[in-house]
């Protein structure tokens, strides 16, 4: 796990524990064994400490957090800070992406130098904890505020020359790293050992610190939307400014208290819920799974449709590396869609060489003839979201593509069993859900229907790893999972309207609570006449007002507001109109309370009999959330989500949940309590009897009862 050899007079510890060489206890061991065995022998002059395979280190094991592993001596601390008072010069050498533990162990070393390829970075601040081991301490002191703060309480990777520039190193070589390093440790000289030790040092620009503290604070005020670890983080590196062990052991204090706050505990779900979704298997059938069904191999895959979808699913395509054939019926829309295609993956590729990455060549064929599709692997179908139009696609590609290909719609809410019947091979049809810009969001939805084969699951799930998505697997029900939640969401939004917030007080409560838009900020940015169509097709509205013989407030059994509607009947759609909720200026996306809503929404509340009152932020959060939650455990009733960890990952990923609360599920089991949940689900119950998504459920009742924790049914259990 670590190895020892010497060349000369320079010892070379190198960490071999593929693939990522975490500073797990045994390695810890011993990198301390090999360092004390080069302290102690006399023809030793001075140490390199490197890694085998593909990186130097990524950091400590997160497997041992929460385990007793992470307090056996040697601890990281312990061996971080054994290098710092070694009496012989010790040379960090650097490759690969080196992260948290390993940039703890190359500020205490007394050189750094890296090759061209690194990258360094804290991610710690994305686990809700703080980098210790005197990260917080040494790096200002090495780079200066400016950068240690950004670094610190963004997660920011910085280049091997941008590490450089700032600092950070001592030296950057192209290749030959071992050679390179050892050569370095020859030519570093003992005399000078005391001088090279940060600890010792001052923060550089101690004189503007003041300035650049509070321009910090300030912003992460904004930025971090309720997350305490960031400006935790600033603490951190205030104290800096201190004696070193003053500032060091303000740094424990801080990151003891990060360690066991609720938030660390829902990042630290999080990060391992985005790991455990990969594990899927089908609820009812769970014979199917990741393990038992072999994927298609897919080389070339077909989109179907030059719109802003399918071009940013045909980006992250490219990207991979992919074959992609674009067809579209619209040569014009075509010809800018490859145009896009093109400026995308350039700009991408030249983002790629100056980190030291490989660019992906352009395998990208465009045309209007479906009969190109014809030799593809996969088709991912991205027209409009229309269920007769796809359907009259579906059996085109039906005719035209190799019986063998896999028909995929990205459809965001479709009957995926009607679209595969348009088909002779339902068991090669299945949803696959991209959130927009594709290109960009980590989420992909895949939907499996009634006759859907595994191979088919499998093969959508390995196409979404292969293209740097985060796949969920979920059943076939209108919405799917994260818009029949996210749905009741902007309902609720509404009543609170209806029953005296503004639009901007609703945006803010949410805001507030993490989201970095609110509801009616979101319904502008995405277009309101999205969802009226919708609405429009599913029988609840009309281009003109409520279905004949329909009551204004109450729709297919449920109270209903028209608020919604009655904007998109004057053309007010968002952003694209200039108006929507909010008004924008030529050009702005800067949303600004407009006074022709707040009187539409005036004479409504009078027309209707609603007496306005004061709402509670608190009350507008728990009114927006909890029906959503609550429709969550009906999915998991349904069978139609594997597990609380799936849903939350959609909402992580593809709706902007505050990740420092975990996710719907886990904010309800952990942070709101299951039982506390049903009480307030009874309560609004009490006071909204025509909204059944009021009426807890079952699920949620019983769980409630007995007194049992969602984290039950991860790990296996029945219920």
């Amino acid at each position: 796990m670590a190895e020892c050899a010497t060349y000369g007079t320079v010892a070379v510890l190198q960490i071999n524990d593929p693939p990522l060489n975490v500073l797990g206890h045994d390695v810890r061991s011993q990198l301390m064994s090999g360092l004390q065995q080069a302290l102690q022998d006399k023809a030793v002059r001075s140490i390199v400490i490197m890694g085998k395979g593909q990186t130097f280190t990524a950091g400590a094991d997160v497997k041992e957090f929460g385990t007793e592993k992470v307090f056996w001596e040697p601890t990281l601390h312990s061996l971080v800070e054994a290098v710092s008072a070694a009496t012989k010069p010790v040379v960090t050498a650097i490759h690969g992406t080196t992260l948290g533990g390993g940039v703890a162990l190359a500020l205490a070393s007394h050189y750094r130098l890296a090759d061209s390829s690194a990258k360094m970075g804290l991610p710690e601040v994305q686990l809700g904890i703080l980098p210790t081991c005197g990260v917080t301490q040494r790096l200002p002191r090495l780079v200066g505020l400016q950068t240690a703060v950004r670094m610190v309480t963004s997660g920011q990777t910085l280049s091997a020359q941008q590490a450089l520039t700032a600092g950070l190193l001592d030296k950057v070589v192209p290749d030959d790293l071992l050679k390179k390093a050892v050569g370095f440790a020859r030519s570093v000289d003992v005399q000078g050992l005391e001088a090279r030790r940060v600890s010792s040092w001052t923060v550089p620009d101690v004189d503007r610190a003041e300035d650049v503290l509070d321009a910090a604070r300030k912003t992460l005020v904004r930025r971090s939307r309720g997350a305490i670890a960031p400006l935790t983080g600033l603490q951190a590196i205030q104290a800096s400014l201190l004696p070193f062990e003053t500032g060091m052991k303000r740094e424990a204090e801080l990151g003891r208290y990060l360690w066991t706050s609720w938030q660390a505990a829902a990042l630290r779900y999080a990060f391992f819920a985005e790991r455990a979704v990969k594990r899927w298997h089908i609820p009812r059938n769970k014979n199917v799974n990741y393990r038992t069904v072999e994927p298609m191999d897919i080389k070339s895959v077909g989109v179907l449709g030059a719109g802003t979808m399918g071009i940013g699913i045909s980006i992250s395509l490219l990207q991979a590396g992919l074959k992609v054939v674009l067809t579209e019926v619209n040569k014009a829309q075509l010809d800018k869609g490859k145009s896009y295609c093109k400026f995308w993956l350039k700009k991408s590729n030249s983002n790629t060489e100056l980190s030291g990455g490989k660019p992906q060549p352009m395998q990208l064929r465009a045309t209007t003839d479906y009969s190109q599709l014809r030799e593809v692997d996969l088709v991912i179908e991205a027209v409009f979201e229309d269920l007769a139009l796809k359907k009259k696609v579906f059996r085109q590609l039906d005719a035209v593509t190799n019986p063998r290909t896999i028909l995929a719609t990205n459809t965001s809410g479709l009957d995926i069993d009607k679209i595969a019947a348009a088909t002779q091979r339902p068991d090669k049809v299945i949803g696959t859900h991209f959130f927009s810009p594709a290109q960009v969001m980590r989420l992909l939805e895949n939907i499996y229907g009634r006759h859907t084969s595994g191979e088919t699951i499998a093969t959508a799930m390995q196409l979404g790893a292969t293209i740097g998505k985060v796949g969920v697997l979920v059943g076939n029900c209108p919405g799917f999972v994260g818009n029949r939640m996210k749905g009741l969401n902007f309902t609720e939004a509404m009543f609170l309207l209806e029953e005296g917030a503004d639009p901007q007080d609703v945006d803010k409560a949410l805001e507030e609570f993490g989201f970095a838009m609110g509801p009616f900020r979101v319904s502008d940015l995405a277009g309101g006449d999205v969802h009226w169509r919708r609405r429009i097709q599913a029988g609840l509205t009309t281009e003109h007002g409520p279905p004949p013989y329909t009551p204004v407030l109450y729709r297919q059994g449920n109270r209903y507001s028209p608020l919604a509607d009655m904007l998109c009947m004057q053309g007010r759609f968002g952003q694209k109109t200039g108006a929507g909720w909010y008004r924008y200026k030529s050009g702005s996306r800067t949303a600004l309370p407009d006074a022709e809503v707040h009187r539409l929404i005036h004479k409504h509340r009078q027309d209707h009999g609603f007496q306005r009152r004061n709402i509670s932020s608190q009350e507008i959060v728990e009114r927006c959330l909890f029906p959503l939650i609550n429709e969550g455990f009906r999915i998991l009733e349904e069978g139609l989500a594997a597990g609380p960890q799936d849903i939350d990952v959609i909402f992580l990923l593809g709706f902007g949940w505050p990740r420092h609360t975990g996710g719907p599920m886990y904010y309800a089991d952990k942070v709101v309590g299951l039982g506390n949940l049903l009480q307030s689900l009874e309560k609004y119950r009490a006071h909204h009897p025509r909204s059944a998504h009021w009426v807890p459920s079952s699920l949620l009742r019983k769980m409630a009862a007995q007194g049992t924790s969602l984290s039950i049914w991860a790990a296996g259990s029945r219920l």
